[in-house]
């Protein structure tokens, strides 16, 4: 018998995905999700099925660990690191975070866009430009 998996915190998440086994492709939702496993809705699989989860273009391995009439809960063959689930899983934790520390993690490269230096914001005057010249 498996031990049971060390449950780390899910995050709830609404994401359209599309279960593929070797018969058979279904439409089917991830409703919580962590870098190792999700709840998936709208189907359900044998315990121990090895199957697909496509979602934009992303596609992650991952195994049924448990099944009921229409969810089952998924571990991942390999832990998610990056595309778009991972994104959406990084989006989901900045959102369930207090503050600045959410929007930093949600959206890391946008920090100080506005006052990097050459940067211009909205309000300020634009000097120069394509073809101009000071003066």
């Amino acid at each position: 018998m498996d031990s049971q998996i060390q449950r780390q915190r899910r995050f709830t998440v609404d994401i359209p995905v599309t279960v593929t086994t070797v018969l058979d492709s279904v439409d089917a939702a991830v409703v919580d999700l962590t870098e190792h496993g999700t709840q998936i809705i709208g189907c359900s699989l044998a315990v121990g099925t090895r199957f697909q989860i496509e979602y934009m273009g992303q596609t992650v391995f991952a195994q049924c660990r448990w099944s009921e009439v229409d969810r089952m809960g998924v571990k991942f063959s390999f832990p998610l690191t990056d595309g778009p689930l991972f994104e959406r899983l990084m989006l989901a934790r900045a959102m369930q975070m207090p503050g600045e520390v959410a929007s930093q993690m949600a959206y890391p490269s946008m920090g100080n866009r506005a006052t990097a230096p050459g940067v211009r914001a909205f309000g300020r005057a634009a000097v120069g430009g394509f073809g101009r010249r000071g003066g």
